[in-house]
């Protein structure tokens, strides 16, 4: 060997190098490591969306299940009130035709009567007790023709 120096000085950069290599290897076998921890980590985060995701979905049909039950039971509340908005109207007509032919009634009566008319038994049970003095009001003539219109029903 013509250079017994050039070697060892080649020998010990090889074991330099080799070092330099062992930790390359140990810090890429940790960041290897930490990479399969992240990955156990993102394979659970990733079942635990696909369960929120069934359940944002089940909940969905739900609510659109609800929905149109609720639309049904409008619609069918809708119809009804409508139908009682109808007959109301009728009974209001009827009412407004009743209360005009007793206005006319009342009319009637009052010019047929005279005013000084005593009024029956069974007016006098709607007029107020005695006051103090044992004078009685005279009641008006309009609630005199309206007590013997209503006994006139009976």
């Amino acid at each position: 060997m013509l250079f017994p120096h050039v070697s060892f000085v080649l020998e010990v950069m090889g074991a330099g190098l080799l070092l330099v290599m062992i930790i390359y290897a140990i810090q890429l076998n940790r960041r290897l490591s930490r990479l399969q921890a992240d990955k156990a980590y993102l394979q659970k985060m990733i079942m635990s969306f696909n369960q929120a995701t069934e359940r944002a979905e089940a909940s969905i049909n739900r609510l659109r299940t609800a929905a149109l039950e609720a639309s049904e039971s409008l619609q069918v509340n809708t119809k009804l009130a409508k139908e009682l908005r109808s007959d109301l109207s009728f009974l209001i007509d009827r009412a407004e035709g009743m209360a005009d032919r007793l206005e006319g009634s009342i009319g009637a009566t009052r010019t047929q009567r005279a005013p000084a008319a005593a009024p029956s038994a069974e007016i006098s049970a709607f007029r107020p007790a005695n006051r103090a003095g044992g004078a009685t009001p005279a009641a008006s003539p309009a609630k005199t023709a309206l007590s013997r219109a209503l006994a006139g029903l009976r």
